[in-house]
């Protein structure tokens, strides 16, 4: 039986309180190549904030995520996008949507979870996505320049068991050159574990380790949360990355809000939660009044102002695209 329960009631945390920004009043028009207009999973890139590049190939934001069209997964593939303010998205030049298609459902195999990053060397930006079927589970990975590369594996367990699923929402930070590190998602049951991996190239990567707190233990249970997709960005004035994750109450899985956690860049595999209110709670009658999903964001000035792009779904089934801002500061 699916749970239909209300955040905000009985099975919420209430010490928790109440969200720190306000929802998005209304969603945004994303044009998706199978004409829905439903999404899910974003990963914005502004390349003026936080490359000091006013545009790239024409636009100051790229953006990956994948239709969703009432959760069917045969259309959940890796689809980009261009902005010049943030809100009105297009299909850029010389790109045809999907990027990479699957059958869907798990016997066939399906798309899902892209992040997006941007390789300054090769003056290129590349986009992982998980591949998940029956028989494997494979990170991808595709180059975007000038032209559009062909997928290639860069994790690949086939077969794969319980104990492989750990790559799930990768977000990835490519601190340097030679120093590129990936967190993501782990398990089949609650409470799902964060794992971080490290690599020299973004292509190769190191054998996963668990995430915990400063005490040791899951950095969310102790609010009475699990990590389910989480987003980050770099925080390179403070020294540290800071994550947004599409978080579940322990009491209600499925049902998901936006939680802040961070880690110095010393320590990768030590997440905090520094920040004991939820960032944005689903709306009670809005667009997103059932559950919010994976973000996306960036760092303003002072590092203390985001700019987040969420997706979520309402009661009716529906999956939108909302941008909201504000400060997210302690106490």
């Amino acid at each position: 039986m699916k749970l239909r329960l209300r955040l905000k009631g009985t099975y919420y945390p209430r010490r928790a309180g109440p969200s720190i920004l306000p929802n998005a009043e209304t969603p945004l028009s994303i044009p998706t190549y199978e004409g829905s207009n439903q999404v899910v999973h974003p990963s914005v890139i502004d390349f003026s904030l936080e490359h000091g590049i006013p545009q790239w190939h024409g636009y100051r934001y790229w953006m990956v995520l994948t239709p969703f069209p009432y959760s069917n997964d045969s259309f959940e593939n890796p689809s980009l996008f261009v902005s010049n303010d943030g809100i009105v998205w297009t299909v850029p030049p010389n790109v045809k949507n999907p990027l990479a298609t699957a059958p869907g459902g798990m016997r066939a195999g399906f798309n899902s979870d892209p992040d997006m990053v941007y390789d300054p060397d090769a003056d290129e930006v590349r986009i992982y996505y998980r591949f998940t079927s029956k028989e494997q589970m494979t990170l991808r990975m595709i180059r975007i320049s000038d032209v559009t590369s062909a997928p290639v594996d860069v994790i690949k367990y086939s077969p794969w068991k319980e104990v492989d699923n750990n790559f799930r929402s990768p977000c990835i930070w490519r601190e340097s050159t030679d120093r590129w590190h990936m967190w993501g998602g782990g398990r089949e049951r609650a409470p799902y574990g964060i794992f971080y991996r490290f690599s020299r190239d973004g292509i190769s990567w190191e054998r996963p380790q668990q995430c915990v707190d400063d005490l040791g233990g899951d950095p969310f249970v102790r609010s009475g949360f699990t990590n389910w997709h989480m987003s980050c960005k770099p925080d390179r004035s403070e020294g540290r990355a800071v994550f947004l994750s599409c978080a579940y109450p322990l009491e209600s899985i499925g049902l998901g809000v936006i939680l802040h956690a961070e880690c110095k860049n010393e320590y990768p595999t030590t997440l905090t939660t520094p920040i004991n209110r939820p960032v944005l709670l689903p709306t009670e009658s809005g667009w997103d009044n059932e559950t919010l999903y994976r973000c996306s964001f960036t760092l303003g000035p002072g590092n203390d102002h985001y700019n987040i792009w969420y997706s979520a779904r309402s009661k009716n089934g529906v999956w939108k695209l909302g941008r909201t801002s504000g400060y997210v500061r302690m106490g």
